[in-house]
């Protein structure tokens, strides 16, 4: 049974219980070690691209296979999504919960991980 989502403003407390609904929502299919990668990396991009926001926090988030992904053809090299649910302040100082972010990743040969 799906959990509902915690009403907007419940502060970090509410934060697992996004996880969870977020981790109902796909399959895991990647392997643990490259999920665990990934969802690092997307955790640090997002904080950087974030740096001119206050009280950032990541609420929830998920790393995937990018099944979205053609190119038109075989895949040569393997693709992920990182979706991710996050808060803080925009630099007008509004503070936000359950903002969306989706960062993009390619496999490279030497099987790291690229944003793309």
């Amino acid at each position: 049974m799906a959990r509902e989502l915690p009403p907007p403003g419940s502060g970090p407390a509410a934060d697992p219980i996004i996880q969870q609904v977020l981790d109902q929502a796909s399959t895991p299919d990647l392997p643990p070690a490259d999920e665990r990668r990934l969802l690092e990396l997307g955790r640090t991009a997002w904080t950087a691209e974030t740096a001119g926001y206050t009280q950032v926090r990541i609420q929830a988030a998920t790393a995937r296979r990018d099944t979205t992904a053609a190119d038109g053809g075989e895949r040569t090299q393997e693709q992920a999504v990182v979706r991710l649910v996050w808060a803080g302040a925009d630099p007008a100082g509004t503070f936000l919960d359950g903002r969306t972010a989706t960062l993009h990743y390619t496999q490279n040969g030497q099987g790291s991980w690229n944003r793309t």
